[in-house]
């Protein structure tokens, strides 16, 4: 049967500046899949699923230092994109070599990672980045050929974005309207992450706290006085501000999320499921992102993926205390002419060494270097 089309899906790249906040590494392994790709002889269709920028935890130079702005307006996002670009360039000039050829299409959904996406002055440099080529597109949702993907941070109820309400007005600029974690990640938490650079890294993350309990504290401690500040402080102190405002819907959740010391995302398939509901008569394969962990579900027609993320990440074994570098997933779909599917998950093979939890967190900034190291990759800004 002739094959129509090739349909590859990944996400959570999250590229950033290079930095101790930057935990994206695998330039090497990512440009040479993208390279493999632009050899096929069909068409492909190459869908970065979401947060394939780390505009989020990217800083900012302002006077010589690099900060973490809450008010991100279109030139506060370029200036991140020229930071992740000089880091990350061996991505960008495979992406250029694939979108080179017409008959391949490059798909970027927005995720709350790379919310600055929705700025079309963010569009249009990322496309000079890459070539200027006619053949690249910014979707919320990809839809071809019964395949539906989306990043899925609108089923996470305190990362979603507001459609409706994009960007709020502050000092006469548009400046984008981020949800309530990004905020307080950016106000609270991005010191601790240059702090504890490589800990983000480590899942599952109860493990992590019943062997690290002083970061428990310390994400303890922030988060409850972000919360009440939150409420009590900043409307008061900034009330000229819109990004100080305190949505009031999220009350309970953040509430239940610091009782219960859960500072991961939760699972979003069931969730998608029940909003969702009416497209599984339309398509048949549904690509998710935002949860970095790897999922398939087949049942009755409906196809459910996850394929993990392409960050740096680890699984922490509690018998052990080893740390066993995360595979590197993606999801290949090929589409014959009479429109059937076929899909597989396929694993970008990767040698990493087994690290040690405690000498890990003994001196984490060496360990990060040593993990960019056998990726082959050299950190900008650390």
């Amino acid at each position: 049967m002739a094959l129509e089309k090739e349909i590859i899906v990944l996400g959570d790249i999250e590229m950033g500046a290079g930095n101790l906040t930057d935990d994206f590494i695998s330039d090497k392994a990512l440009s040479e899949l993208i390279l493999e790709l632009v050899k096929r002889p069909h068409p492909v269709d190459l869908v970065l699923n979401g947060d394939t920028f780390d505009f989020l935890k990217c800083p900012y130079f302002q006077n010589n230092a690099l900060i973490y702005p809450r008010h991100i307006t279109p030139d506060v996002s370029l200036t991140k994109l020229n930071l992740i670009y000089h880091a990350h360039q061996k991505v960008f000039r495979a992406l250029e070599k694939f979108t080179q050829s017409r008959k391949n299409r490059l798909f970027f959904t927005i995720g709350n990672h790379d919310f600055d996406l929705v700025y079309k002055e963010v569009q249009k440099d990322i496309k000079k980045l890459i070539g200027n080529h006619k053949n690249i597109y910014f979707l919320l949702k990809y839809r071809c050929h019964g395949v539906y993907v989306e990043h899925g941070q609108q089923y996470d109820f305190l990362n979603k974005i507001n459609f409706r309400k994009l960007f709020l007005t502050y000092k006469n600029k548009l400046v984008l309207n981020l949800p309530y974690t990004s905020l307080g990640l950016i106000s609270y938490f991005m010191h601790l992450k240059e702090e504890h650079p490589f800990l983000e890294r480590v899942f599952p993350r109860h493990t992590l706290f019943s062997f690290h309990h002083s970061v428990v504290k310390k994400m303890t401690f922030r988060g409850v006085s972000y919360f009440f500040k939150s409420i009590l402080y900043y409307p008061f102190r900034y009330y000229s501000d819109p990004t100080y405002t305190f949505p009031r819907n999220l009350f309970s959740e953040f509430y239940r999320r610091i009782k219960q010391f859960n500072w991961d995302v939760d699972d979003i398939v069931h969730v998608f499921k029940r909003k969702r509901k009416k497209l599984f008569s339309l398509h048949k394969i549904y690509v998710l992102g935002h949860i970095h962990e790897k999922y398939i579900e087949d049942k009755e027609g409906v196809v459910i993926l996850h394929p993990g993320s392409w960050r740096d990440e680890y699984d922490l074994i509690q018998d052990t205390r080893q740390l066993i570098c995360r595979q590197k997933r993606y999801i290949q779909i090929l589409v014959n002419a009479e429109d059937k599917l076929d899909y597989q998950l396929i694993v970008f093979p990767l040698q990493r060494s087994v690290l040690n939890f405690d000498q890990v967190v003994k001196n984490e900034r060496y360990y990060l270097k040593k993990a960019a190291e056998e990726e082959s990759f050299i950190p900008a800004l650390i």
